[in-house]
């Protein structure tokens, strides 16, 4: 991927640390993957092309703040399904994928929203505008008008990934560039960025072909 966030191999940005992490396997069939967890798939039977997710959540790890010494509040990860399903219908396999993907793209507006605006304030850097779309060539990008765009398929994933990309795009907001500042002030949001930067190096070929096997 080219550009921003998803270009973690950009000069001048080392990655050196290693990142212990929990195989994803995005070729398991059954199953769809939400922030890094597999939720199980299941076939409702009606012929409503819509999908719901149901299931068992921690919703007391849901952005708890914690004194970050310089940096103010720091959301925790988003709650993770212990029993999760998402129920779905459809009249045929396009259907199916249809609703599947509608409900990642819902999702993806959620999460990153919900990240944006915590990190929106404790950066003190808003955006004009948020979008979410399918860029085969970047995770996210910042318009010098302010607007950002975010990749719907960084839901997959971790969350600290997810929140990697949201605050590096904040960062650009100050710097419409790569340069030395953007980068010092990146650490300053962030100081352990490089492992998620690695982490969706690594990963994003997967992701990006990424389509939810079906039983």
């Amino acid at each position: 991927m080219s550009d921003d966030a998803g270009a973690p191999g950009h000069a001048g940005q080392q990655l050196p640390l290693e990142v212990p992490e929990r195989i994803i396997e995005l070729s398991r069939p059954g199953v769809i993957w939400l922030g890094g967890e597999a939720v199980t798939l299941e076939y409702s039977g009606g012929e409503k092309a819509v999908a719901r997710l149901t299931g068992d959540f921690d919703e007391s790890a849901t952005f708890q703040n914690v004194v970050a010494a310089g940096f103010g509040s720091v959301p925790a990860p988003f709650p993770r399904p212990t029993v999760g399903t998402l129920t779905v219908g459809g009249r045929n396999q396009k259907e199916v994928r249809g609703a599947i993907d509608r409900w990642y793209r819902r999702e993806a507006r959620n999460r990153i929203g919900r990240c944006l605006e915590v990190e929106s304030e404790r950066l003190d850097l808003h955006a004009s505008k948020v979008t979410i779309r399918d860029q085969k060539t970047r995770w996210g990008s910042c318009s010098t008008s302010g607007t950002l765009s975010f990749n719907w398929r960084l839901v997959i994933g971790p969350h600290h990934a997810l929140r990697y990309v949201v605050i590096h795009e904040l960062i650009h907001i100050r710097h419409h560039n790569h340069s030395k500042a953007f980068w010092a002030d990146l650490t300053a949001a962030l100081p352990d960025w490089r492992e998620s930067a690695k982490w969706l190096r690594a990963n994003e070929g997967r992701l990006t072909r990424y389509k939810p096997r079906l039983k």
